[in-house]
């Protein structure tokens, strides 16, 4: 630690504990610069055994920054978005900024007040997921100089760059694996699709029955909320259908386990009778029963990205433009959940 007689230890201590000077701890702590790994993590770990906190009041004043951004989701009970969070907060400590979280549960109204807010208290910019507010508010808050990253939903405005995942290719490799194992009769629980996340995992969906032959049936295809409500309902009203399936891709993990949770109560055994197959790859897909079968979506580095690719715009390193949108890849994680159709079966006996 430092000289407890000097107080708080101050810049030059972890300049002097790394070996450097102090414009290169400067230039660390607020992620500008050229600096090799090896020194900024010399640097991060002097911080940390120091306890030394830049002053962010006297920092502000100097360059008109409180070193502050804020994320705004649409949930906070949605268990997929602590992940996304993790990964901002990960990247927003090692920049020596803060973040600050609020949710306005999808209301355009609250929404807009949170962006009025957080440019009211010298927020730097904004992380925003899912927005309800009306796409030319959002470009006129950006024109009003407040930069703003969508991540993980397009918010469709040229402005404002986006950081997602590759939801039609991960919906795809959902389709396939189950066209794999020999199904044909495949149904999807799509999410709302006044999202576009939503969309492009339905157009994954019947891309790959058309790439494979097999016909879409709109029968089969039934709209959901993202909760295991929805993913019950929905599976109980394609039981009640009388529409052949023996495979159900859900848009979410969630509402595979509401769809699960339907088919056993239904006396369908899982896969036996019906494979069903996730997205997000929750950490509760490993203890359901059976394991679940899902889309790995990598969130935390999905949030990292996001908030790298803010603060590069706050510091004017990048263009606040689509040029700057970033896509992540999803991958198959095969647990007990999926199987062969109940056909296929009987044949291998």
């Amino acid at each position: 630690m430092a000289d407890e007689r000097r107080g708080k230890p101050t810049i030059y201590d972890v300049a002097k504990r790394v070996g450097v000077s102090t414009a290169t701890v400067s230039r660390a702590l607020n992620g500008t610069g050229q600096i090799a790994p090896a020194t900024r993590a010399s640097i991060d770990d002097a911080v940390r055994e120091l306890g030394y906190q830049p002053n962010g009041l006297a920092r502000g004043l100097r360059t008109k920054s409180t070193q502050t951004i804020a994320l705004l989701v649409p949930d906070i009970t949605n268990p997929y978005y602590p992940h996304l969070v993790s990964g901002v907060q990960a990247l927003v400590r090692r920049r020596g900024y803060t973040m600050l979280l609020a949710s306005a549960e999808g209301d355009a109204a609250g929404e807009m007040e949170y962006l009025e807010l957080f440019r009211a208290k010298g927020v730097d910019g904004a992380l925003v997921i899912g927005m309800s507010v009306p796409k030319e508010q959002i470009a006129q808050t950006v024109a009003d100089g407040f930069p703003i990253v969508s991540l993980d939903r397009d918010i469709d405005s040229p402005d404002v760059p986006l950081v997602r995942l590759d939801n039609r290719g991960g919906a795809r490799q959902a389709t396939d694996h189950l066209i794999g194992l020999g199904h044909r009769a495949i149904a999807h629980v799509a999410g709302p699709q006044r999202l576009a996340l939503s969309r492009e995992r339905l157009a994954g969906y019947t891309g790959a029955l058309k790439t494979a032959g097999v016909s879409y049936d709109d029968r089969l295809v039934t709209e959901s909320d993202f909760t295991e409500q929805g993913g019950y309902d929905s599976a109980r009203a394609l039981l009640a259908s009388g529409v052949g399936f023996s495979a159900v891709f859900c848009g979410n993990d969630l509402m595979a386990v509401g769809a699960m949770n339907a088919l056993i109560e239904s006396g369908h055994a899982v896969p036996g009778d019906v494979s069903v197959i996730g997205f997000d790859d929750l950490p509760l897909a490993s203890y359901t029963t059976p394991r679940l079968t899902t889309m790995h979506q990598p969130a935390a580095e999905l949030g990292e990205k996001a908030a790298a690719l803010l603060i590069d715009v706050i510091k004017g390193r990048r263009r606040a433009a689509k040029a700057g949108d970033v896509v992540l890849s999803a991958r198959l994680v095969e647990r007990a959940s999926t199987g062969p159709p109940p056909a296929a079966r009987r044949k291998r006996r």
